[in-house]
């Protein structure tokens, strides 16, 4: 970490030249930022600055800044800054009666700005309350059953039975403060609700039911509306609807989407903001196989299906008894990157009746933002809160929408990270990639994201050719970019992204990615603020692995690299093993064990060193059925098993940073433009060497502080 950069945050001002309308003034310089005495003992300053310009703001009057519930110094020109302890993260809080209050959180090691010896928050574009202006929030797919109750490899559970309440609370609490303001804040609840399988279920091989405390937690927490336009609303029939809206009117939480008939599943929740009324209606893209199926008839509960004629008839109905119709579509391909042929042209439908917002879901990863006639389509939100362990899933956003007059006026996506299964704001690497997948799938579509502190927005008036410089470029230091294309290196990209362990920890929540044998781990932070991975042997005199909790599953490739930083106190052998995802059917093996591919020696040592290891895999013949593409691998389990070559000695602790798992697609798709949002890394040379001399791997990006 110590060699890394600050990250796109600290740079953005001059990183997003090319990309986007600036935020803060050019001329604000970090040291210009700096307001206040000097620095106490045991204190670091952090400095940041508000933008106001947009809605022509004054900052001295009433707008309040604070950090961590410290306040912040203020002045005319909206640059602030606070003295506080070193922390793992700073929720930087904006208030006041004439503007929409702001909620970010920043990682320490992502703001740090040797320029000023502070701590440097980019710019926060605020947004002024004005007549007839609205703010929403929304949240992806969510549930809260099925892993929530399993216990983890530390023997504790997400979710207990004898403190359910507390422990429900506790899911939101990370990101409850981004909404308590907004006028409407809706999620997707991907579940029938229930205190035990309600009836028989349907047959399919995925059934969720989320016991009735969640939807009381969420009524605690502020959420006022849940979707159940979606594929498990029917998860248990009739009797599990029955039980699902139940529960929601129990706990005074608006639903849509589904109900006991079609005129119900069809109805769409109408719920006052700022003087208006707003009319949310879901729907699912398609029936089911299965019998009776998912959606709702004049006789039968289910959701409701979103057909074409439908969404333009209750879009129209909606707008002509004066709401402002909102959609929530379930559609589009699980685990895609772009919508799809059937569920495009149904969201921009619903755009051209009058809706000025879609919000989509399903995919369980996100798409991009489109701008369409004036409104806005959010094509997949991605996991909000649930328990897949799919790293791929675990990069997410939420989004607050502001609505003027019944029309789109500005969106913000806030990155959120899915740790322990619950939303979390998403720092380092893991708001890079949810950052980075954003503004690459929403410039295809001609949408030109800004950058707001460490947030993506867009506004209506910004539509326009969202041209990306690519990495060559030596006038912007974009983290964002895609690689230019040379016949003297290729691309590629970091599967692992919270391999930089800044974004671990928060609250209670604890990442379960990690898993070990024969040792224990512990994340830990440096005097800096920094995160590692220490790997604690229980034995040292026998090897000691440390592997991934679930299967890489999104890959594109056949060749790989792994690397990583570590400080290893002795000489040790660290070898890399992989355990392809077995077929149905096949036997169980432990999850340590797996084919050798790679190994390198490593010199006892204080200081940090880096492996890289390179190996390749064969082509899956089933690939082009699963999320991966034809000619890629098999999803697998990467594994290093580490043996000290001095085993009498009892000293143990070794630290990893910066784990990178690299992928080199082939040529292809080096030059295809739809895959360019994906390159993190460059090397030289075209193929993955077998045995050494090794291939040089150098970031794409500059390195991370």
């Amino acid at each position: 970490m110590r060699e890394r950069g600050v990250f796109l945050l600290r740079m953005v001002v001059c990183a997003l030249i090319a990309l986007v309308v600036m935020i803060a003034p050019a001329s604000a310089q970090p040291s210009e930022r700096l307001v206040g005495g000097a620095v106490r003992e045991g204190e670091i300053r952090l400095a940041g600055l508000l933008d106001g310009r947009r809605d022509k703001l004054k900052f001295d009057e009433g707008i309040a800044v604070s950090i961590n519930d410290v306040a912040a110094v203020l002045d005319s020109a909206g640059r602030y800054s606070v003295d506080l302890p070193p922390s793992p993260y700073y929720t930087v809080t904006i208030e006041g009666d004439a503007i929409f209050d702001m909620v970010q959180t920043f990682g320490h090691a992502e703001l740090i700005d040797p320029h000023c010896k502070c701590l440097s928050v980019p710019a926060i574009e605020l947004v002024a309350r004005k007549k007839d202006r609205i703010e929403l929030f929304f949240g992806g797919d969510s549930m809260a059953g099925r892993r929530y109750f399993a216990s983890r490899s530390d023997g504790l559970q997400v979710l207990n039975r004898e403190t359910l309440a507390q422990d429900l609370d506790g899911l939101l609490a990370a990101i409850k403060p981004y909404w308590s303001e907004s006028d409407i804040t809706s999620i997707n609840l991907e579940s029938v609700v229930a205190a035990s399988e309600p009836g028989p279920p349907a047959p399919k091989k995925y059934l969720f039911f989320t016991p009735p405390e969640a939807v009381h937690a969420f009524a605690r927490a502020g959420i006022d509306h849940v979707s159940l336009g979606n594929n498990h609303t029917a998860d248990y029939r009739a009797a599990g609807l029955a039980t699902t809206i139940e529960a929601l009117d129990s706990a005074g939480v608006a639903f849509s989407g589904a109900g006991m008939d079609i005129e119900q599943a069809e109805a769409a929740s109408i719920l006052p903001a700022g003087g208006r009324t707003v009319a949310i209606y879901g729907f699912v893209g398609w029936r089911g196989t299965w019998e009776p199926n998912q959606t709702a008839t004049e006789s039968k509960a289910g959701a409701a299906w979103g057909q074409s004629s439908v969404v333009e008839r209750v879009t129209r109905r909606e707008r002509k008894a004066g709401h402002i119709p909102i959609m929530q579509f379930h559609g589009n391909l699980e685990y895609s990157d772009r919508p799809s042929a059937m569920s495009l042209p149904r969201y921009r439908l619903a755009i051209e009746k009058g809706a000025p917002l879609v919000i989509g879901h399903h995919p369980h990863v996100t798409h991009g933002l489109e701008l369409y006639r004036g409104g806005l389509i959010a094509h997949s939100l991605g996991n909000f809160m649930f328990d897949q362990d799919h790293p791929h899933t675990h990069n997410s956003f939420a989004l607050k929408v502001w609505l003027e007059k019944g029309k789109f006026l500005r969106a913000e996506a806030v990155p959120i990270n899915i740790l322990d299964y619950r939303p979390v704001p998403a720092t380092g690497g893991m708001r890079q990639a949810s950052l980075k997948r954003l503004y690459w799938l929403s410039a295809e579509m001609g949408t030109r994201l800004m950058q707001s502190g460490g947030h993506a927005v867009v506004w209506r008036s910004t539509r326009g050719e969202a041209k990306v410089p690519c990495i060559d470029d030596p006038s912007t230091g974009l983290r964002l970019q895609a690689a230019c294309i040379g016949p003297a290196h290729r691309n590629g990209r970091n599967i692992v992204p919270r391999g930089d362990f800044e974004n671990t920890n928060f609250g209670e929540a604890r990442d379960r990615y990690w898993r070990s044998y024969n040792a224990g781990l512990d994340f830990r932070r440096s005097s800096a603020g920094e995160g590692v991975l220490a790997v604690l042997p229980e034995d040292a005199a026998k090897p000691f692995y440390l592997f991934s909790q679930s299967y890489v599953r999104d890959i594109y490739a056949t060749e790989f690299t792994l690397k990583a930083r570590v400080r290893i106190p002795h000489d040790a052998s660290v070898e890399l093993f992989v355990k392809d995802r077995p077929l149905e059917g096949q036997a169980a093996s432990r999850s340590h064990e797996g084919e050798k591919v790679a190994g390198t020696s490593v010199s006892g040592s204080e200081d940090w060193q880096e492996i890289s290891l390179d190996f390749t895999r064969p082509v899956d013949p089933l690939s082009h059925e699963n999320i991966n593409v034809a000619g890629a691998a098999r999803a697998f389990r990467p594994i290093l098993r580490i043996t000290y070559d001095d085993r009498t000695n009892a000293s143990t602790s070794m630290l990893i940073d910066d784990f990178a798992l690299i992928e080199w697609p082939e040529d292809a798709a080096q030059t295809d433009p739809a895959k360019a949002w994906l390159w993190t890394h460059r090397r030289t040379g075209t193929r993955v060497a077998a045995s050494p001399p090794r291939i040089a791997v150098e970031p794409l990006e500059q390195p991370m502080r």
